[in-house]
């Protein structure tokens, strides 16, 4: 046995080699999973969605990288070994728990047996160590809910699943249906279901996902079904639930078993949610080689539906390595059965398995498994002697295998990735996409300005030019006129009896005519300007109407800009502000330019009547001698004073009269005014060699403002854009790395490491204590 011992020593060297390829592949097609995952959340965020070509692309595209990782952890726990661990399997009582004892010396305590049903609940390893001790690696609350109840709520068919112990156990389960012989899987399922809900208190403190530390003694509860008897009473202990993996130290009783492990499967063919799916994992993660045994029964001497089953598992199973028999050898168990028993299982084996010729495929290797000593001579050492040779073949194929599977995922992800992302946008085109649009709008809303300001130009020009009166302008004149007769015609503004009595006084006590006279003349003449200049209300109102005209142009071309404020006034004060903030003075000018044109009597109109007004003095020249008149002569006496007031109503009547008059012949003037006021506007906002530069400016700086939503999903997409292509980028990068180490791994020189000194216990993931790295 010494050569067998050698070539697992240098095995064990070679394979702890190949970590540090397998762990940076791991680290490289993590990050590229995460990458894809994030390139789905941030495309799911926009336009993918579920069941579109992206969606479908990329969830191809994760499901390979998922895969691919799972064969490498795969891998990893294969040259992460330190043993050499065989899988013992095979469905229920073919005498599989008999040959672990014989192998390792147990007893049913650790690995128990039993009759007519299945017995083994727990997978459990079996280490060849120098101590008899077990650790049982518990589930938690969290991997029981999801690892042991999900999947028979799946398989059941059953919505929902519950998130608590005490969801589980106050759920409302169906009951099995005797009346459905068709359904007896499904009935099966949900007695195991009920029967794991009703003995919840028997493991609920269990679930702790810790690893317990326990004797070899009293371990059958925590390994195994309850037996038949207990079954039959309806007993409610079952700590077996609680309880994902056993780890078993023991001395093996044949030295030749150097660095063993066996790994005791839970047998095929069991009615239990997910154990396929659970089986094919166990295997690939903690198994080097598969003995799956069979047994001739009085009943069933020959190689059947389920052992078929069972190997098409196994098959599945092996993944790269290529030959099927270096990974899987039957092992028919005599089992105290008759020699024809057996006779006919060997000679069903040769034909349905081996194509009619012995070991063609398989290696059949025949024992007896309740005879440890049979056990080791007829099935132990030829298992060992041939693994010693195959072994090295099957971990050079899985090492390939997963290479190659990773090189093919990312020549897959090379060519589709790139093109997926291209129908997503680039950025440098949505860039251009972005200025182009930028600068069409801002054309366009130069000229919805230009057309808006034109026609306003053009009705002002029409006002200005028409020859007949504007009847607002003429009914305000003449309502002034109207208010200054009235004035005069009630005593000057003091009333009748009033401007009488001061006139007695002014003229009847000073025995003289002329400082009343002159007094009151000047009187009437700042109160007549002081009438005609209420005409600024209606030249206010007329800017007003100007400025909200102008304001409505930007209101249907960029309303944004203006502000929430009340008046128009404001609006174009908000317009200018926001103008000034794009640096745009030109067109800002403009807007301030116009906001202080100034339409007002005493700027535009009192020049052309004071001609009127000049009139209405005490002296005038007499126009043939040139000497100074007077234009008002009456007596000092009661009668001169009502002839006095009848001259100053006359004269303040005919000084409104032509006031009204001038005024009327400048009704075109306040269009004028207007027409020129907006016309230098639309010079200077739409013509001036600056506009066109400056329209672009504001655009620009203000176009969240004006075209928010276009320009917000541009802006999105090219950000999406680039974030794709950074996230690309990480899962390139992930795939690079890949590259490097695929085509630089080698298998390595032998490390030897030598097996852990007596009184440690056993090291690695799969020779030791089941909390070790997977």
């Amino acid at each position: 046995m010494g050569e067998i011992a050698d070539g697992i020593e240098a095995l064990v060297a070679v394979r702890r080699g190949r970590l540090d390829a397998v762990d940076a592949e791991i680290r490289a097609w993590s990050e590229a999973g995460a990458g894809l995952d994030r390139v789905a959340q941030s495309l799911g965020g926009a336009t993918a969605s579920p069941g579109s070509h992206d969606s479908a692309v990329l969830g191809r595209l994760s499901d390979a990288v998922a895969a691919t990782l799972e064969d490498l952890r795969a891998a990893r726990s294969r040259f992460a070994r330190t043993t050499i661990n065989i899988g013992v399997s095979g469905k229920a009582r073919v005498g599989k728990s008999t040959l672990l004892q014989s192998i390792s010396g147990l007893t049913d305590e650790q690995i128990p047996t039993g009759p007519d049903v299945p017995v083994t609940a727990v997978r459990s390893r079996i280490v060849q160590g120098p101590h008899r001790r077990a650790w049982l690696r518990t589930h938690s609350v969290e991997s029981f809910l999801a690892d042991v109840v999900a999947p028979y709520h799946r398989d059941l068919g059953l919505a929902g699943k519950p998130r608590t112990l005490e969801e589980f156990r106050a759920w409302a389960y169906p009951k099995p249906d005797p009346d459905a012989p068709g359904e007896h899987s499904h009935n099966a399922l949900l007695v195991r279901l009920l029967s794991m809900q009703a003995s919840l208190d028997s493991y609920a403190d269990l679930l702790s996902g810790q690893e317990l530390e326990r004797d070899l003694e009293g371990l059958r509860p925590f390994l195994a079904y309850p037996t038949v008897d207990e079954a039959a009473a309806g007993t409610t202990h079952r700590p077996h639930l609680a309880v994902r993996e056993a780890v078993i130290e023991s001395p093996f009783p044949h030295s030749d078993a150097c660095r063993l492990t066996i790994v005791d499967l839970p047998g095929l063919g069991e009615v239990a949610a997910g154990a396929d799916e659970r089986h094919v994992r166990d295997l690939r993660h903690h198994v080097d080689a598969v003995l799956l045994v069979v047994r001739p029964s009085t009943t069933a001497a020959y190689y059947g539906a389920d052992d078929d089953r069972a190997l098409r598992l196994l098959d599945h199973a092996r993944g790269y390595i290529r030959t099927p028999g270096h990974y899987v050898s039957f092992v028919l168990n005599h089992g105290g059965e008759s020699a024809s028993a057996i006779e006919a299982l060997r000679t069903h084996l040769r034909t349905e398995v081996n194509a009619r010729t012995d070991g063609a495929f398989y290696t059949v290797l025949e024992t007896d498994a309740v005879n440890p000593d049979a056990v080791n001579r007829t099935l132990l050492v030829p298992l060992l002697q041939s693994l010693s040779r195959t072994l090295p073949q099957m971990d050079d194929e899985v090492f390939a295998g997963v290479m190659d599977r990773a090189t093919g995922v990312a020549r897959e992800i090379h060519q589709v990735l790139p093109a997926l992302l291209a129908d997503h946008g680039d950025e440098a085109e949505l860039e251009h996409r972005r200025q182009e649009l930028l600068v069409r709008r801002a054309r366009e809303l130069r000229a919805t300005v230009d057309t808006g300001l034109r026609t306003v130009v053009e009705e002002l020009w029409v006002a200005s030019h028409r020859d007949g009166a504007d009847e607002r302008y003429t009914d305000a004149v003449e309502a002034v006129f109207t208010e200054a007769r009235e004035w005069a015609e009630d005593g000057f503004g003091l009333g009748a009896e009033g401007w009488r009595t001061e006139a007695r006084l002014g003229v009847l006590a000073e025995r003289n005519t002329s400082p009343f006279v002159v007094g009151e003349m000047h009187r009437v003449r700042v109160e007549m300007t002081r009438r005609f200049r209420s005409l600024d209300g209606f030249f206010h109102q007329e800017l007003n109407r100007l400025w909200d005209r102008v304001a409505d142009v930007f209101r249907g071309a960029c309303a944004p800009l203006l502000g929430s404020a009340g008046t128009s006034e404001e609006a174009l004060l908000g317009l200018e502000a926001r103008l000034r903030e794009a640096l745009c003075p030109v067109l800002a000018n403009a807007v301030d330019d116009l906001l202080r044109t100034r339409l007002d009597y005493r700027t535009h109109l009192h020049p052309r009547v004071r001609a009127q007004l000049d009139g209405f003095n005490f002296e005038e020249t007499d126009p043939d001698t040139g000497r100074p008149r007077v234009t008002v002569l009456v007596t000092a006496d009661e009668a001169g004073v009502e002839m006095l007031e009848q001259q100053l109503r006359e004269r303040t009547h005919k000084a409104a009269f032509e006031t009204m008059v001038a005024l009327q012949r400048e009704a075109v003037l306040p269009a004028l005014v207007l027409y020129a006021a907006v016309k230098q506007f639309e010079d200077e906002f739409i013509l001036s060699g600056e506009a066109r530069k400056e329209f672009a400016r504001l655009a620009r700086s203000h176009r969240d403002l004006l075209w928010p939503e276009e320009f917000r999903q541009l802006d999105a997409a090219a950000v999406r854009a680039r974030h794709l292509r950074e996230l690309a980028r990480t899962v390139e990068e992930a795939i690079a790395r890949h590259t490097a180490s695929a085509t630089s791994a080698r298998a390595p020189e032998a490390d030897v490491r030598r097996p852990a000194p007596s009184g440690q216990p056993p090291s690695g993931p799969d020779s030791g204590r089941a909390g070790g790295p997977a």
